[in-house]
């Protein structure tokens, strides 16, 4: 079942990074555009912005979202261009206005050219989006936002403003930065998320990022969480973290092979997956599970379609798949067994 624009808002709300007290020196490719203070109060404020703007998003989502293309089922990584393209242009619309405005000399205000608009994006679109930042407190004077299709490439100058926190423009302005000019491939969409810690002189913790990420989950789940990491990483493992298409994923690594993993994403939620391959070594250690373990355990994993009795694809690439809710708990003596057992084998 598709999910909805609203339910996107939604999700992206709980992957948000959280706003911290921490005084983190920032990056010297940053600070030749404000002090270090001014540019975390700027991301704060940009923060609170994103954040009221996802919840008026998922108040009305309903209204923009138009778009029915169905996204693959066992699919990780959400495309905003081809499956919600409202979101992507109000997204394209303010990195284009971060990236591009001037700040004026009292930084109440960023001046803009007809530059921030994407001519591969319809006039009649790009007006329902500079409505919708309207109401959610963004002020454009330079454009009749009455006009239904207004010449954009002949508007000289558009000044844009957000008098409920001014220093939101400076935040804005410098994770619109970040996402064009420094964005890597296995940390994208920046802007959307917030992630201030790439603006950071240093590198975040891995431990941060997955408690940042697993906030939402019931305490207990969250602690299990946290046991298995360490657990691995004590074993000898190595943890490298993928955040592409709002897919944040961390996956454990034993001499290169990738053995398990735990995700979040919009179509299928908080789960750990498992690319486990001496199963056969230890049936005996198998028995001893939990029946929904062994379950999991029995059907495998790997390319439906190149299995005769499946002969569809079944999301089996992404491995065997465990969801992160209260089930998981029942399993945690039996998913630490099956992880010891798979490392003694390679």
């Amino acid at each position: 079942m598709r999910k909805t624009l609203t339910e996107l808002a939604e999700y992206l709300q709980t992957i948000l990074v959280p706003e911290t007290d921490e005084k983190y020196s920032i990056h010297s490719d940053y600070q030749s555009i404000f002090d270090e203070e001014t540019l975390r109060k700027g991301i704060c404020g940009y923060r609170t912005f994103l954040n009221h703007l996802f919840k008026e998003l998922s108040l009305c989502g309903d209204m923009y979202d138009s778009h029915k293309k169905v996204a693959h089922e066992y699919e990780n990584r959400t495309t905003l261009s081809g499956y919600y393209p409202f979101l992507h242009a109000i997204n394209n619309l303010l990195i284009r206005i971060g990236y591009y405005g001037v700040l004026d000399k009292s930084n109440s205000y960023l001046i803009c050219e007809s530059n921030i608009f994407n001519e591969k994006i319809p006039v009649s679109k790009t007006m329902e989006c500079l409505h919708f930042l309207n109401d959610c407190g963004i002020e454009f004077v330079g454009i009749d936002l009455d006009e239904k299709k207004p010449n954009l490439s002949e508007i000289e100058t558009i000044k844009v403003s957000y008098s409920d926190n001014p220093v939101m423009l400076i935040g804005m302005k410098v994770m619109a930065i970040a996402e064009v000019d420094h964005r890597t491939l296995i940390n994208q969409d920046v802007f959307l998320r917030c992630d201030y810690s790439v603006l950071k002189s240093n590198e975040t913790d891995v431990i941060t990022i997955i408690r940042n990420t697993i906030r939402t989950l019931p305490v207990d789940i969250q602690n299990f969480v946290l046991q298995l990491h360490q657990r691995y990483l004590d074993k000898g493992m190595k943890c490298v973290v993928e955040i592409k298409g709002f897919h944040v994923y961390v996956k454990y690594m034993y001499k290169r092979k990738e053995l398990w993993g735990i995700n979040a994403s919009l179509n299928n939620g908080f789960h750990i997956n498992v690319k486990t391959q001496k199963m056969d070594q230890y049936d005996d250690v198998i028995e001893t599970f939990p029946p929904f373990l062994r379950k999991i355990i029995k059907e495998g994993y790997g390319c439906g379609r190149k299995i005769e009795a499946i002969g569809h694809c079944n999301g089996g690439c992404r491995g065997m798949t465990i969801p992160l809710d209260s089930t998981v708990l029942n399993m945690s003596n039996g998913i630490k067994k099956w992880f010891d057992a798979e490392l003694e084998y390679l």
